[in-house]
């Protein structure tokens, strides 16, 4: 009878690997993933000297929890001298914009903040930019899109053709509005288009305050057009051409760090999961488009 731990061929134990494949490969995937936090520790910098906070918005704004909470630790920490906001995003929930929008002020108030634009800085990434001292944008960023829209799904025909129907009771005649099982009413529409002028005028008026800009001029160009980052300087959206790195040593000179390569803080962190950089991204987008089909978002 053959032994599985034995080479017949050479009557010599088989390696280690081919006897206990689980265990050894299962310590293979943990010292890589331990390689992985000690690279990820070091991108966030040095824990002593002076250093530029990076505040890193990417991707569909849904949420600012862990933005906001990155930009007020950033706030109360004395060696961070100055901080970039790296943003590149499409835009996202009006809420969670301004929410980030509202802490990246706060620390501007009390620190020299610099937004850096990547490929892309519209609507509420646009929203967000603007509470930095100085913008630098690529000149193909894509920037502006000053707007708000509103989703409103309506599922009655598949609804219909499924022969399933509901029955919704409510305390007010708008208390179901934007419902996704029917058409809206003509007051229904109104009611939520008021909704969106408030919001509008809000993003445009905060605009114009902190770009410096009279409020008719922002207001022309807020018909939720995209612009570069070459036609977004000419109309006064943002400061200077430039990548990153431009950002960076404007921020470190604001902060009067030395000349020279500065330590940098990275975050908001996101815990590193080598199942969610497989199935994560999936899973996040179905949930997000499930969602979508249920209830009314508005977007800037």
């Amino acid at each position: 009878m053959s032994n599985p731990y034995l080479d017949n061929a050479f009557a010599r134990p088989l390696p280690f690997r081919k006897r206990r494949p689980v265990i050894f490969w299962g310590g293979v995937l943990l010292l890589v993933l331990v390689a992985f936090s000690g690279i990820q520790s070091l991108r966030r910098g040095p824990l002593s000297g002076p250093k530029v906070g990076i505040i890193v918005v990417d991707g569909m704004i849904l949420d600012s929890e862990n933005t906001v909470a990155f930009a007020d630790a950033l706030l109360l920490d004395p060696k961070v001298k100055a901080v970039v906001v790296r943003i590149n995003s499409p835009g996202g929930a009006v809420g969670a914009s301004q929410e980030i929008y509202t802490a990246v002020k706060r620390l501007a108030e009390a620190k020299p903040v610099v937004v850096s634009m990547s490929s892309m800085a519209a609507s509420g990434g646009y929203y967000i930019a603007v509470a930095g001292k100085e913008i630098f944008a690529m000149p193909s960023t894509l920037t502006a899109g000053i707007g708000v829209k509103l989703r409103v799904p309506n599922a009655e025909g598949l609804l219909h053709t499924l022969g399933l129907s509901a029955k919704t009771l409510t305390t007010g005649t708008l208390k179901d509005a934007g419902t996704f099982d029917r058409a809206m009413t003509p007051e229904e529409q109104a009611y939520l288009q008021g909704l969106i002028d408030d919001m509008f005028d809000e993003f445009v008026k905060t605009v114009a305050q902190n770009r410096h800009l009279p409020e008719d001029k922002v207001r022309a160009m807020a018909d939720g057009r995209a612009m570069t980052g070459r036609q977004a300087l000419q109309a006064g959206l943002v400061d200077k051409l430039g990548d990153f790195h431009d950002a960076v040593a404007r921020a470190a000179d604001l902060g009067g760090l030395p000349h020279g390569a500065p330590q940098l803080v990275e975050g908001p962190e996101k815990p590193y999961s080598l199942l969610r950089d497989f199935l994560g991204a999936c899973m996040d987008a179905a949930a997000e488009r499930a969602a979508a089909t249920q209830q009314t978002q508005f977007f800037y």
